[in-house]
Parts: C-alpha cells; structure tokens; sequence
C-alpha cells in the first residue's frame, strides 16, 4: 500500500515569487488579448511653398545684328511665358506667377531695335512690353542658373536683313583679297552676358579682352600687308561657332583670340599661348583653361554641339597642315610677348578650344595674364600695358609674316 503524502505548504518566499508570477503573466495575457491602440506617428511639418519667382534686373546689350535682353529671376520659372504682339512695334511676353522687384522699372534702351522695356504687374504675374523700332519677330527662351548667373529670360530681338550691309561686307572681302594682304581675324573673347572670369577687384575679362583687340587692330591696321578684323567690336555675346565663322568668311589668314587667365590660386601668374590638340590636353591646367573658356556658350544659352564634324575637321586640318602652322605662330608670338619683363611666359600648350577650330586658318588662343592676380590685374587694367602687349604681339604677327613670305619665295 502507497503512502499518501500530504502537500507541505510553500513557504514564504516561494509562494510570493509564484504570486507574482501570475501577475506577470496576467499583465501579458491582458495586454494580447487588448485591442491594440493606434500608433501614433510623428507628422513631419509641411514644407512651406516655395516663394513665386521675381523679376529681379533687367539687362540688354546691342550687337551689330540684333539686341538681346535678359530678365533676371530669383528662381526657376513658375510657368511656361506667353507671347503676342499687340501691334506690329509692341511685343509682350507674360510670365505668370512672377512677381516684379520694386528696383526693376522701364528701361530706355534707345539703340536701333528696341526703344524700351516696360514690366508690369497683374493680380497673376508679370507682363512685360518691348516696344521695337522696327518690324522685327523677337526670340525668347529661358536659361537655367549657371556660373554665377542666375535663372533668366532670355529675349533676342534680330534686325531685319538688309541686302545694303550684305552687300558692303562682300565688298569689304574682296578688297582684302585683291590687296593680297595677310588678313588677321582678332577675336576678344566673351562679351555681354558672358562676362569671362571676374578677376581682382571685379575687373572683367571680356572688357580687357575687348580693349586689347581694338588696340591690336589699330597696330596691325598700319603695319605694311597687313589687314585685321575684329569679330566683336562691342560688348555684346557671339557662341564660339560664329566666331570662327566670321574669321572665314572675311577669309582670314590668321586668327588671334584674346583671352586673360583665372585661378583660385591669387598667386598663379603668366602668359600662355595655345593651339589646337585634336587628342588631349598638354596637361590638366591646360585641359581645365579649355573647358572653361569653352564653357562660354552655356553662359550664353547656345547648346553643345551634337554633330561636331570633328572627321572633317581631321581631315582639313592634317589637309592643309594647319595645326603645325598654328604651332609656328604661337611659338613665334610667345617669344615675342615675352619682351615685356613684366610678363612670366608659362609656354606654349596644347587644348580643344572651339575657337580654334578653322580648317584652314591657322589659329592660336592668348592667355594674356592672370587677371585673378592682384599685380597682373593691375597691369591688365592700365591701358599702356594694353598697348604695349598689342604691339608685342603685332611684332610677332610680322616676323610670322615675313618667315612664310621667305619660305614661300624658296
């Protein structure tokens, strides 16, 4: 027979650790078999809307075959502009939801193509009154914020053809080919909305550029067999294609384009002279002073080419041998402006520019200075240096000049 035992109790500590057992286990219980509470999420702020965009500046510059005016904005458009005439001298473009700065009033531009600008504004947006002094149909188009410059509308008013200046420009080339001068095309670079690089206490570099040509062409224009040509003779924008195109068709002999250097470097110094590599850079401050100069069209809203002939540029220049003539022509014209003991010449190299894409032209590319430079800025600025940098080079051109005259009388 089994002998039953009787349970002993538990004792103290052991019964109130069972207790609370069971109490936790209740909690849990309790707490699976509650409905679940809504979690509440954190709700992130609204992002307040963005401000409507203001017309901030108006700017225009005149060049010989039309005038073009910028409209600056604080940011990207909020809609796409409308345009209309409202008579045949009175063209308006409406930007809606824009609003206008209190500074921004009429401007009085007063050149051949365009008498004023007017800006309004309405309970919806901007209207904007360009009233022309000749029949004209204006192009706009906006440009994205880049380099420095801000979101922008862009209008180009064109003058209408005229068959009279046609005609006077044929005229103009076939007297310097009946000369049988050498004909120079000189090239400032940038110009109007495309400022260059801002240097030392804001000097720009299109208005050195554009000082220095006008006083290399003044030199050139008295030196015996000698014409020159300028493809800018204002501030005012050309892309790089068309400047290479006006060299051509004054059927140039030569082409200088004048430029003047940047670095972040304040201490970075010297002249150099460039022409066209069709494979590479000399090295990589070569290749960076390409791209930027290359870069100017962006500024001035021309796209980048997609259908760069570069295989008939090859061809032409490997043709015509024009890359070794333009190679001549630098180093001739670097020993030249290096007479000037002012002047640190860094040498001859070697870059893509697009403006010294000329088949048949031999051309090079001047890196005047540095106009980032405080004492190279200064100098840039004084207007002998100018003169005295333009008569170095036009020595150059000359002894280019009378080197081909003797190879070509062997």
């Amino acid at each position: 027979m089994r002998e039953q035992r009787t349970p002993r109790p538990v004792s103290g500590p052991r019964r109130a650790g069972a207790r609370a057992g069971l109490i936790v286990l209740g909690i849990v219980a309790a707490a699976v078999l509650a409905p679940s509470a809504p979690v509440r999420r954190a709700v992130a702020p609204a992002k307040p809307p963005r401000p409507a965009p203001e017309l901030a500046r108006i700017r225009y510059w005149t060049a010989p075959d039309h005038t073009r005016l910028v409209f600056d904005l604080t940011g990207p458009p909020a809609g796409d502009p409308r345009y209309r005439f409202a008579d045949s001298l009175t063209f308006e473009v409406y930007l809606p939801m824009t609003r206008k700065s209190p500074a921004v009033t009429t401007e009085f531009v007063g050149d051949s193509l365009v008498a004023d600008v007017f800006p309004a504004v309405s309970d919806s947006g901007c209207a904007i009154r360009i009233r022309l002094q000749r029949a004209t149909t204006p192009l706009g188009f906006f440009l994205a914020a880049v380099d420095g410059n801000p979101d922008r509308l862009v209008i180009d008013v064109p003058a209408p053809v005229n068959p009279e200046v046609e005609q006077a420009i044929t005229r103009r080339v076939t007297e310097l080919k009946q000369s049988k001068k050498l004909i120079v095309a000189i090239d400032a670079g940038h110009g109007g909305e495309d400022p260059g690089a801002i240097g030392y206490r804001r000097l720009q570099e299109a208005d050195l550029t554009l000082a220095i040509a006008k006083k290399l062409k003044a030199q050139l224009d008295i030196m015996p067999g000698v014409s020159a040509v300028l493809t800018r003779s204002g501030d005012y924008f050309i892309p790089l294609r068309n400047r290479v195109d006006l060299a051509r068709r004054y059927q140039a002999d030569l082409l200088i384009s004048i430029h003047c250097n940047a670095s972040r470097d304040r201490d970075a110094t010297g002249t150099e002279i460039y022409f066209l590599s069709l494979t590479g850079a000399t090295d990589e401050a070569a290749r960076s002073v390409a791209e930027k100069e290359n870069a100017a069209d962006l500024v001035g809203g021309v796209s980048p080419d997609t259908g760069d002939d570069l295989l008939s540029i090859l061809f032409d220049l490997r043709q015509n041998d024009t890359i070794r003539r333009s190679s001549e022509l630098a180093e001739v014209l670097i020993d030249a402006v290096g007479a000037d003991s002012r002047l640190v010449t860094r040498g001859v190299k070697q870059a893509g520019f697009v403006v010294l894409k000329a088949p048949e032209i031999p051309s090079v590319l001047v890196e005047t200075a540095f106009v980032t430079n405080p004492r190279e800025a200064a100098i840039l600025k004084d207007a002998q240096f100018q003169a005295k940098f333009a008569e170095l080079l036009a020595n150059g051109i000359e002894t280019y000049k009378n080197q081909h005259l003797r190879a070509n009388s062997n």
